[in-house]
Formats: C-alpha cells, structure tokens, sequence
C-alpha cells in the first residue's frame, strides 16, 4: 500500500489521549487500517507521563500526527488544541478507548462525495473491554440501516423537552464527522469551540444552530470503547475512588461554575448535562429562542442513571427538596411523575433488548481487545 500524505485531507480524525497508552495503540492501529491518502490521523497527548509517545512513534505512517500539549490541559482545551492541528474538511473525534472499522473511512469519504452534507453520523456500537473479573462485552449493537437524514432542530426540541434524555442519540463530532466550516463559525461566534465539561454534547447542541439536517450514512463507522480508566468506567464501577477520579477530572477545568439556573444542592456530577445543554442554548440564543429546558423531566432522568453512574439523586431527596428546587428553575411534581413512569418503561425495554442481543452468534467469544473486535464484526456483517 503505497500512501502519500495529502496536503489537504478531507478528513481529520482526532484521538485526545492522557495515559492510556495500552487502548491509544488499538484505536490507532484501527484508524490506521484505511486505504485512503486524503485523511489524517491526529494523536494529541494531553501531558501524558507513560510511553504514549513511544506507542504513537512505534507506526510508521505518513497520515498519522503526534502532538503534546506541553502541560496539563483540561478536556476541553486538549480537543481545542488538536482541533488547530487539523486540517481535514471534515473532523472526527474518537476516544483513545474506541476504534475504527476496518476500511470505514475510505466509505464514508465516498459518501461525503457522492451526498454533500455538513454533518453525518452513523449507527454506535459499543464495546466494554475486560476489566478485573468481567470479560469483555458488547452492551449495544445496532443494526445496520439504510442511509436517512433527520432534522436537527426537531431532534434537539425533542431532547430538551426530555431533560436531555436522548441526547446520546444526537450527531457531534464525537463518533461522527462534521464540516470544519461549522467549528470555525462555533468559534468565531463564542471565541472558542468547545465549552462546558462535556465538549461532545455541547457540539451537539451547537449544530443545528448551523446545519438544518444531519445525515445518517447507514453503516457502522467506528465503535464506542469504555475501557477501565475511562470516565464512565470509573464512574459506575469504581466506587468512591471513581467519584474522587472523576471530581479530580472536574478540577482542571478551573473552578467551573455551573449555570446559574442549576439546583446548587443536587450532585455536581448530576448537573454536568443539562449544565451543558444549558450553556449552549445560552450561546446561541436566536436559534433557542422558542424552546425551554424541561427541567421537570431533567430530574426524572437524573434519577435513572443515579443508579450506575453513582450521582446521588433519589426520588425521596426531589420530592422533599420540590420547594428549594423551585427557587431556581421550574419544577412541577406533575411532570415529573410522568417522565418518571416513561423511564421506568424505557429500563425494561432496555434490559429486554439487552438480552436479546447476546444472542447474536458472533458475540458468544467477545475478543478482549477493541481492535479484534472490529475485525470480528466486519467480518460478520459481510455475512450477513
């Protein structure tokens, strides 16, 4: 394979990294498996203290780029530093846990050519790697679909009036490809590109303010890994020390101040999203101007990832504390009785689903790195 670096790819693909150099070689590994000249791969090392560097060097690979921020930086300001780095039409941002599909980058640049958008997206799988006594796992598998397109102002007002439940469902950079053209405009308009703790949502409150669709390719392009030392991971399985971690993570923003419309008493981390939803709306008004946050069902949807993602919100705690709730933003016990119900009904669904997919032949031997993975499920869909 004879591969000459572009001088302008059309697609950038971002991996932030901090010390997780036993995933950061798989995820490469993967993104590097594409036949395409016009891409680039970006490794940006937020001060890591392992053999990163070392693991980045060890491919010898004219696409792939290995910057250092030179010192700690938080989330936000590593995805902005690696943003400045690229120079694709098109930026894709994918976690040093996660991988690429085999030859699924040279597809979806044939798809950019051949159905000009600004935004596309594709169907997630995820993939839990081994950690301590649990072998790895694939807690969701989506099936493949025909190529659709979604209004995006209709998809955001769905989620908002959801409490932001849903809102995974949402394109943004993260796992999906968006014009570099919008992320500049997000700059030019609120001085940077990523804002609040959680830059991948608060990207996918920010785009239909520039993008009225967003289109669904219909194949899978690249898989969700959660690995032992990613946040979600150490969040629901680490205990105390996973909140500490986790709090740690929250400090290098700098004293963050959650919006000023939070509930100060309820659990910092449980207001990290619709503290992310709110400070979007905030930065582009005119495109929010018809639509309020429902924070009635926001509560109701705090109360459901509490129970693996240990935020500390119970039902007891919202009905007791309704009147404080009240003194900065509405709260109506009606509504959020009623998303409450509607979250239950979606757990049972869940775990039905659950089930149901570990019946998928392929998935009885789930390899216990992402980049077997991958290969695993190419080669199963191309029996299909």
């Amino acid at each position: 394979m004879n591969i000459h670096q572009p001088l302008k790819p059309l697609i950038s693909l971002i991996i932030p990294t901090r010390e997780r150099a036993d995933t950061l070689f798989f995820a490469i590994k993967t993104a590097l498996n594409q036949n395409s000249n016009s891409y680039e791969v970006i490794v940006s090392d937020n001060f890591s203290q392992d053999n990163t560097k070392e693991v980045v060097c060890g491919f010898n690979d004219p696409r792939l780029i290995y910057i250092n921020t030179g010192r700690r930086l938080s989330m936000c300001d590593n995805w902005d530093f690696a943003l400045d780095h690229a120079k694709g039409e098109y930026i894709i941002f994918i976690g040093d846990d996660d991988a690429v599909m085999p030859g699924a980058i040279d597809k979806l640049q044939a798809t950019i050519q051949n159905k000009h958008g600004l935004v596309y997206f594709w169907p997630k799988p995820y993939y839990a790697w081994p950690k301590n006594n649990h072998k790895a796992s694939v807690p969701f598998l989506p099936s493949n679909f025909h190529p659709y397109e979604i209004n995006l102002k209709k998809s955001i007002k769905f989620v908002i009036s959801m409490g932001g439940a849903r809102h995974a469902s949402l394109p943004t950079v993260y796992h999906g490809a968006v014009a570099k053209s919008i992320l500049d405009k997000i700059k030019e308009r609120t001085g940077r590109v990523f804002h609040s703790t959680y830059p991948d949502v608060f990207i996918a409150f920010s785009l239909p303010a520039f993008s009225e669709i967003a289109i669904n390719v219909g194949y899978i392009v690249t898989v969700d890994g959660q690995s032992p030392k990613s946040n979600s991971a150490v969040l629901a399985y680490g205990g105390t020390d996973g909140i500490i971690i986790h709090e740690k993570y929250l400090k290098e923003f700098g004293g963050y101040k959650i919006h000023s419309s939070l509930f100060p008493e309820r659990s910092l981390l449980s207001n990290l999203l619709p503290d992310t939803i709110l400070v979007a709306m905030d930065k582009f008004p005119q495109f929010y101007n018809d639509m309020q946050f429902n924070y009635s069902a926001a509560w109701a949807y705090s109360i459901r990832h509490s129970k693996y993602l240990k935020w500390g919100v119970t039902l007891r705690d919202i009905i007791q504390k309704k009147h404080q709730i009240r003194n900065y933003h509405p709260f109506s016990i009606l509504q959020f009785s009623k998303y409450y119900v509607i979250h239950k009904i979606f757990e049972i669904y869940r775990n039905i689903y659950t089930k149901n997919i570990k019946r998928k032949p392929f998935l009885k031997s789930v390899p216990d790195n992402i980049g077997e993975f991958v290969n695993q499920l190419s080669d199963y869909q191309i029996t299909l």
